[in-house]
């Protein structure tokens, strides 16, 4: 910086109004120049009475018509500007008093969401000097402020913190970095112009999403606008026009991110391995830098279309991007308004609630009662309501039961395919999701399950195994998948190969030929309770005939290259069995399917 320093800018390092790379230059330079450094102390002692109005002040009604009134006297002296002296007292005190505020108001850090409204109760209006409609109009004209939008006031001057929250209700998506927040509070409105505040400060709140509608009187309360003043991040102000005095409930809603759920399901097999016991949970973890208590927790299961993410449009530097003209911002877009949508389609076709009782004590201190899970279809959208309210503090995580069965129908099998596994045998717990296994009232989401084993002395289980499941629908089968098999054995041994049936073209070159392989097939079952076994077989070819020997079990053709046998075994037992598979080649497979 080779020029001097001007007062304007002295004036926004003084009261940390300028940019982080502004004051730093400014501070440099009058490190460097006595004229500059001068100046600066020349300010700051005409500013020096601001300290004097640090706490808090309320200018009264009678004070501001005694200051109106005493400037319409004739006065005599010099005038500045054309304007009398009395005149620029008033404005300089209103001046001072406004800075002082947004002084305190600055030099403040907040965190979290903050709302603050106007005072209903005799409040002062202030409608903004504006020469170019009106040289002569008073500058506290209350006619005048019931007429016109008044200007957002750069500081807090009017504004009173809101009571907290009625209710609230968030809806978690598990696949997105996305949560949708609705809450209700009562607002206090005054008859005219009302100005309500938001800040999110160190939340993942996305600015673009915010929405306010009131739920009462409707016709008779107006949201103009939401504005964001300069030089205050993470803040924003409604522009509320009321015809109304008192309290009316109201819903404020937008998007956040850093709120996740993950599901998480637990399965202890009878000891004879005929029925397993499956309890589901949900662990919902909040990273969102904001509090929510005895929130209404409703999980989302599907795919949505994003066009930003939350993330990125809660940490951009200005809500809307930069309001300095020509500068580049990395997002620009929004986000669509799907949640609303599905809620209204939700309404609209009449879909039925589901209520599932499950008896389950969560594992969070003072729990006393089982949570209920309300689950509702949205088209191809799942939606899981937690009975009650939660409190999900910032940086926490908890634990909620989503369903129990007792009994639940299953087969115990096991697969061995050496494409698939290698030379393993593969152990699955299989059932559906139906009515008929206690189960198909709603889709099952993704997760991770683990298998224990009731070993039939009830203080003690083992683990069997434990897999990650995919969303399954209702009426499908689900297969968890438990690992390799230390007690199943299957050995297949090629006991014989040859080739036969050759075809020759005219020049006695070979244009065809069958080959011809002979296999047998071990399977040992080293456990003490019978056994259901799937063997997979595959050819490299789809032209192909096959013979069996022995007790092979259940034989089908699983697609064009390849089967599978199905075997039940004994507990402590084995068995053996032969096939013969010819595969044709060449002109061989002419014919053939």
């Amino acid at each position: 910086m080779t020029r001097h320093v001007n007062e304007d800018q002295l004036i926004q390092y003084l009261f940390d109004l300028a940019e982080p790379a502004d004051k730093q230059a400014v501070a440099a330079h009058v490190e460097q120049c006595p004229i500059c450094r001068a100046e600066m102390q020349r300010l700051k002692d005409r500013y020096a009475s601001l300290d004097l109005l640090a706490g808090e002040m309320t200018v009264s009604e009678e004070l501001l018509a005694a200051v109106v009134a005493e400037s319409k006297k004739p006065h005599g002296g010099q005038r500045w500007f054309g304007m009398p002296p009395v005149w620029l007292g008033a404005m300089a005190a209103v001046l001072v008093i406004g800075l002082a505020i947004l002084v305190s108001q600055l030099s403040e850090k907040k965190t979290g969401t903050e709302l603050a409204l106007g005072p209903a109760e005799k409040p002062t209006s202030y409608a903004f000097y504006d020469e170019t409609k009106d040289s002569k109009r008073s500058l506290f004209s209350k006619s005048n402020f019931e007429e016109e939008p008044p200007f957002a006031p750069a500081s807090a001057i009017e504004l009173n913190v809101l009571p907290s929250r009625d209710s609230l209700q968030l809806t978690i998506y598990n696949s997105a970095d996305l949560t949708l927040v609705r809450e209700t509070r009562k607002l206090t409105f005054k008859r005219g112009w009302n100005w309500l505040q938001f800040m999110w400060a160190n939340t993942l709140i996305d600015p673009t999403s915010l929405t306010l509608e009131p739920l009462e009187n409707k016709d008779k309360i107006e949201v103009q606008q939401l504005v964001y003043p300069p030089r205050l991040r993470e803040l924003g102000r409604w522009l509320i026009h009321s015809d109304i005095v008192g309290q009316v409930p109201v819903q404020i809603t937008y998007m956040t991110s850093g709120l996740s759920w993950r599901a998480f399901y637990m399965g202890t097999l009878t000891p004879e391995e005929t029925h397993v016991k499956l309890s589901g949970y949900v662990r919902v973890d909040n990273r969102s830098g904001e509090d929510y208590e005895n929130a209404q927790t409703r999980l989302l299961v599907g795919k949505v279309h994003l066009l930003d993410q939350i993330a990125d449009l809660a940490r951009r530097q200005y809500a809307y991007g930069s309001p300095i003209a020509g500068a580049k911002d990395e997002s620009s877009s929004l986000i669509t308004s799907w949640f609303n949508w599905q809620e209204d389609r939700k309404s609209n076709t009449g879909l039925t609630d589901f209520m599932v009782t499950n008896g389950v004590v969560t594992m969070d201190s003072g729990a006393l009662a089982p949570k209920e899970i309300v689950k509702e279809g949205l088209s191809e959208y799942f939606l899981y309501t937690i009975e009650g309210t939660e409190t999900i503090p910032h940086e926490w995580g908890k634990r909620l039961p989503s369903f129990e069965t007792d009994r639940i129908p299953v087969i115990s099998l096991y697969k061995y395919d050496e494409q698939r596994w290698g030379d393993q045998a593969i152990r699955f717990v299989s059932f559906t999701n139906d009515t008929e296994h206690e189960l198909g009232q709603t889709p099952i989401p993704n997760g991770q399950v683990k298998i224990y084993r009731n070993t039939g002395d009830t203080a003690r289980l083992s683990y069997v195994g434990g897999t990650d499941i995919k969303y399954i629908p209702v009426n499908e089968e689900i297969e968890l998948n438990l690992g390799p098999a230390s007690q199943v054995k299957v050995e297949p041994v090629l006991m014989d190969q040859k080739t036969d049936h050759y075809e020759f073209d005219r020049k006695n070159n070979i244009t065809g030929w069958d080959e011809i392989q002979t296999w047998k097939l071990t399977v040992t079952n080293a456990r003490r309770l019978p056994i259901k076994v799937e063997i997979y077989r595959h050819f490299e070819t789809p032209y192909w005939d096959i013979s069996n020997r022995g007790q092979s079990g259940e034989y089908e053709k699983e697609d064009l290259d390849s089967v599978k046998y199905t075997l039940q075994l004994e507990p402590e037992s084995k068995t053996e069995f032969e096939y013969s598979v010819t595969t044709y080649h060449g002109t061989r497979r002419e014919g053939r399917k």
